[in-house]
């Protein structure tokens, strides 16, 4: 990979000293590192146009990858702290690089440091709301020919289409506890339905791609993988499950007090209210309940035919279902 990367510099006239600081993991078949090169910090990615085994994901095309970093120098334009896209010669976004017989794009940006902050307060939740409405609100300003505008719900009903037909091909016995764990699903999918989209162009704000200076004010934004339309309400009840968790990311543990103070933040209550409480609950219940990594880990209970693990695995889901669907209450939505 030191020669890839080697090679690769020489496309954008700098690394005659480099050295890679620091792999970092990719849920991904991308591949990241943090580089020095020159003296000044990098993030060097490689990308793959099929990054994930499973379609949900869709596929980031040459066009679409041109069109992020378009995005990406947007919203630096706007005053936006996200990560600031580094140019190769003839100011292409991006080159193509070969490693191991396989196509990678490579893009690299400008290394911005700070500190992951996943243990979220009623502060911290209000800071990330107003940075979370400003960014949406600007980036509703940017229209895209080229992104595609899907709404999650068409991801998680292909989720739990792939759940029935994994229970049709088990030999486990006992499965009508998944099969009324997937009825519930298609209420919620059903409940989440909404005529008319707003959709504005989003990106992954999860804590992990959000940069914080130790005065608990943010100084960076890191992702772009994700960039593409959304519908705003979709993409609130994603930030709505992420910046209610007080104990870390992967944790179970949500305040309400802390997901209200969100909400506060971010000013929703100019498009948000009563009327929305049944779809709002819905989309918290699926953002953490019919997610990629319960159906990964549900297939493989599944295919095993192991019914205990099956049993305990849909037990600790329906409690983080109960706990989603409580972030927000009805009186709340109607002030």
């Amino acid at each position: 990979m030191k020669e890839v990367i080697k090679r690769a510099l020489e496309d954008y006239q700098i690394g005659q000293t480099y050295l890679i600081e620091q792999e970092i993991p990719s849920w991904s078949q991308d591949l990241h590192y943090k580089i020095k090169a020159d003296g000044k910090r990098y993030s060097a990615r490689f990308l793959k146009e099929n990054r994930s085994p499973n379609d949900v994901f869709g596929t980031i095309t040459d066009e679409i990858l041109t069109e992020q970093a378009k995005f990406c120098l947007f919203l630096v334009e706007h005053g936006i702290p996200f990560m600031k896209l580094v140019p190769a010669l003839g100011n292409e976004p991006y080159i193509i690089v070969w490693w191991k017989g396989e196509k990678y794009r490579f893009i690299m940006f400008e290394w911005i440091e700070g500190r992951h902050l996943t243990h979220c307060d009623e502060d911290l939740a209000w800071k990330f709301g107003n940075m979370a409405r400003r960014f949406h609100d600007i980036s509703s300003t940017f229209v895209s020919a080229v992104f595609p505008k899907k709404s999650h719900l068409i991801g998680y009903q292909i989720f739990t289409n792939q759940l029935w037909a994994a229970i049709r091909s088990t030999s486990m016995l006992d499965k009508t506890e998944l099969q009324d764990y997937l009825e519930l699903a298609n209420k919620h999918i059903a409940a989440a339905k909404f005529p008319k989209m707003d959709y504005i162009v989003q990106t992954d704000l999860n804590p992990l791609n959000v940069l914080w200076d130790e005065n608990k004010n943010i100084v960076g934004i890191v992702d772009f993988e994700s960039i593409g339309y959304g519908d705003r309400i979709e993409g609130l009840a994603w930030l709505i499950k992420w910046y209610s968790r007080t104990n870390g990311i992967k944790s179970m543990e949500m305040s309400p007090e802390v997901a209200e103070k969100l909400l506060q933040g971010y000013g929703a209550f100019d498009f948000l209210g009563f009327d929305d409480y049944d779809r709002l609950s819905s989309l918290l219940w699926l953002s953490g309940c019919m997610n990629w990594n319960f159906v990964k880990e549900t297939i493989s209970f599944l295919e095993s035919s192991n019914e205990e693990k099956l049993k305990g695995h849909l037990h600790s889901y329906k409690k983080r279902g109960e706990k989603l669907t409580s972030l927000i209450s009805k009186s709340f939505l109607s002030q």
